[in-house]
This record gives structure tokens, sequence and C-alpha cells, in this order.
């Protein structure tokens, strides 16, 4: 994780610059500014080293970058100067609590630029992931000429607005290919009905017995996009079964990719993003932020791969065998091996309709992906404890060294104080990451349905 390598540089960035300082000022002797100097000197010096070496792994020229590494400091620390200055004059706030909100700015304006100015020359691969497949060239023949049976599983909630066009669109597409013997005149759609509160099942009841292709399946209450998209898998029979979502912002046309990617001998084809140019910025940087960072745990995922995906009979019944409860079927189903292809496809807007995935809810999905398939956040306590314990050895080495050597030893309630909240957060915040995996542990251990089968159709 870039941000995280780049947080520790500023850690230990700040441990060097303040241990120089004191070095300096208690065994050279040096006054306060030409301590400060130095200090500062070797702090730059160190964080752009480590920056330009660990954090970035940049191959650019060393003086120019380090000379658009000391503008983007500029920047950053005259935007930490503005932040304490308007805190203080405008709310009258601790001078403290002041300085700690110059924190942000200094810390966001540092990562960007340093990412995407000083460090522009990268030498990392892409976060796609362990053992990307290839998508397979068009001209390779298939292993098999038969039609399959193909079924479509749909997770649906609050789909009223644009089940109709979906429908419309799938007829199309089955009648193509069933014309070019594809598929059978058996196969179908599948729309499962996760306990929504618009009408979506009348919907597909009145779809149903439109079209033939067209079935359902209700379950009995909300069990969110994951539970529901399972129960679809493992209750729909077919060769092949391919899933998407109800709102067309996948291309249907790529179904005809993962056919043929299927025909040629894959058991599991993912649909892939060839771009994310129609999400917007934040969107599109806090996504492929958490890839890397799910790359960086050691999480083997499909870059730009949500839940588009098709998968064969064997590779259906092997997903059967996992029974967790915490589901992240993006992160299961690469472990289940079986050989495996991309189909590339542009993502559209919306159809119609909401997301069902506000940012609470991104979060939150976001959150267990790291926390189902990661042990890392756990070890990163350990590596934290560390960082606190060193911190705390020179500050305490300092106090020591004053209240020994010097004649400014004043007592307040500031050192005293700061630290304890500062250890004591810490510990609160380890406490949480443990927490987070325990209830995980209870949730697993009570091995209630993942989701109960009201109705089908």
């Amino acid at each position: 994780m870039t941000f995280g390598r780049y947080l520790l540089v500023g850690v230990a960035n700040t441990i060097v610059g303040l241990g120089t300082i004191y070095i300096a000022m208690y065994f050279l002797h040096l006054n306060i500014v030409h301590a400060n100097a130095v200090g500062y000197t070797i702090g730059v010096l160190f964080s752009f080293l480590l920056n330009k070496s660990w954090t970035f792994k940049s191959d650019d020229h060393l003086l120019f970058s380090f000379l658009r590494f000391i503008t983007v400091l500029a920047v950053a620390y005259t935007a930490n100067l503005y932040t304490v200055l308007f805190f203080d004059s405008r709310f009258h706030v601790n001078a403290y609590l002041a300085q700690a909100a110059g924190i942000f700015p200094y810390t966001i304006i540092g990562f960007l630029g340093n990412k995407y100015f000083t460090f522009r020359n990268q030498q990392h691969a892409a976060p796609s992931g362990s053992q990307q497949p290839a998508e397979l060239p068009e001209n390779l023949a298939p292993t098999s000429c038969q039609p399959i049976q193909l079924s479509i599983v749909v997770p649906c909630y609050n789909e009223v607005s644009v089940l109709p066009e979906t429908t419309r669109q799938l007829a199309d597409l089955f009648q193509t290919l069933i014309a070019d013997q594809k598929i059978t005149a058996d196969s179908g759609v599948y729309y499962i009905d996760d306990g929504s509160r618009d009408g979506t099942w009348r919907l597909i009841e009145s779809l149903a017995e439109q079209q033939q292709f067209v079935h359902g399946i209700k379950l009995s209450r909300n069990r969110g996009h994951q539970n529901a998209l399972l129960a679809g898998l493992l209750t729909v029979e077919g060769e092949a079964i391919i899933s998407v979502d109800a709102d067309l912002q996948d291309d249907l046309s790529a179904i005809v990719k993962m056919i043929d990617l299927y025909r040629a001998g894959y058991d599991i084809v993912y649909g892939v993003r060839d771009s994310r140019q129609s999400d917007t910025f934040f969107k599109r940087f806090t996504a492929q932020s958490y890839y890397r960072l799910l790359n960086a745990m050691g999480v083997e995922i499909i870059y730009n791969h949500a839940d588009y995906r098709l998968m064969s009979r064997p590779a259906v019944e092997a997903l059967r065998e996992f029974g967790e409860v915490n589901l992240f079927l993006r992160g299961i189903i690469p472990q289940l091996g079986f050989s495996h292809a991309l189909a590339f496809y542009e993502r559209a807007e919306r159809y119609a309709g909401e997301s069902k995935y506000p940012l609470r809810q991104m979060l939150a999905f976001a959150w267990q992906g790291i926390t189902s398939f990661s042990v890392l956040p756990l070890r990163c306590i350990t590596g934290i404890g560390l960082l606190v314990s060193l911190f705390s050895f020179v500050i305490s080495a300092w106090a020591i060294s004053v209240r020994l050597f010097t004649q400014d030893a004043i007592p307040g309630w500031a050192s005293t104080v700061l630290p304890i909240y500062f250890l004591g957060g810490i510990q609160l915040l380890c406490l949480g990451i443990m927490g987070e995996y325990l209830a995980k542990v209870y949730s697993e251990t009570k091995r209630r349905p993942r989701y109960v089968i009201e109705k089908t159709i």
C-alpha cells in the first residue's frame, strides 16, 4: 500500500529529524537555530531518498525529482501553516489542536504531489492481483462446437424501473445466441429478488409469464447482494452460469466473448472493465487504491473486475464447498483455481434507478474484503506498536537528557497527558481491529443459513 508506506516514512522522518535536533543541541552544543537547520536537512534528505526508493519506487532523475520534491514540500508546508493560522485566528482553538488540523492538508498534498508530480515514473506493476490471466486470442478454435445450456443469474433489489429493458436486451441476446447455436433453447435468465420493497417480484412474475426464458427466485428477506448472488449460483441449473447486475452498466455483448472462451476450454471467465472513464474522479481513485491495497495485502483478486463472470458447472460445485458467512466472492472465486481468462468490455452509466451501493455500503464491502482475506491488519498492529515504542523511547531519552543536563525542564501537563492520549488511541485502534476479526469468528461459528428461498418460478 503506497499511502501506508508514505505514512511510515513520515513517522520515521519525524523520529530521525527530532533525534538529529536533540543530538545537535545537547551533544554537539549547537544553538536551537543551527540544530533545527541540521535536523530538517537530514529529515528532508532521509524522506526524499526513502520515498523515492521504497514508497513510490521511482526511476526519475535524482536531481530533477529532488527539485520537484522540494517544491511539493514547500506547498505542503504553506498549506500546513495557513491551516494552523486559520484555526488559531478563526476558532481560537488550542495550539496543539491547530497543529493537528494542519497535519491533514500537509499529508494529503504531500502524498498526492509526490505520487503524481515528484515521482511520476514509478516502477510498480499493474495492481491486478497474482496470476493475472491473459485474454484469449480471437482466432483460437473452440474445443467444443456443441451449444451449451446457459443460465444467467441477475440479483435484483428495487429494480422495477430497469428490469423491462434488461429483459428486452437479454431476449435479443438469447435469440442471437440460439440462432448461432451457441446456447440451447432451454437456457434461461434467473432474477433473484433480494427482498425488494418496490414490486420487483410482481414484475418478475409478470415477465416470467410473458417470456419463456425468464425465471425468478424470491428470497425471504433482504440478505445483501453477495448472498443473493450466491443463492442464484447454487440454485440454478445449467452447464455454464453467468452472473451480471440488473442495472445494464455491464455490457451484455461481453457474454458472447465469455461463451467463446468457455467453449475454448476455460472454466471461469472474468468480465473486466477496459477503463473507468465513466466513473467520477473520487470513485476511480478510491477503487484503484482499493485494488492496490488488496494486492499489497496478498489477496488474489482480478483488477477492475466486479461480479460479472462466467463459471462452469465444476467451478460452481467447487464454490458450494465454501461455507463461510462473510462473503466476498471477488476474493473467493480466484481461490477456486480452474483455468480462467478475461473478457474485456466498456462499462456504461446506470440505465435507470439509483445505485444500491452508496458510499457507506461501499466502505463496508471494502472492509469485508480486507478482513475476510488478509491478516495483514493484525500484523500491522505489531508494526505500529514497535514504532510507538521507538518514538516513546526517543521522547523519554530527550526528557531525561533535558532533566539531567539542562535547566530548561518545566513541569507541565502536556508532556504527561499527550503521550497517555496517544498511546490510549493506539491501543483502542488495535483493540477495534482485533474485535472486527473476533466478530467474524463469532458470525462463522453460528453457522446460520446465508439465505432462505421463499419462492421460485
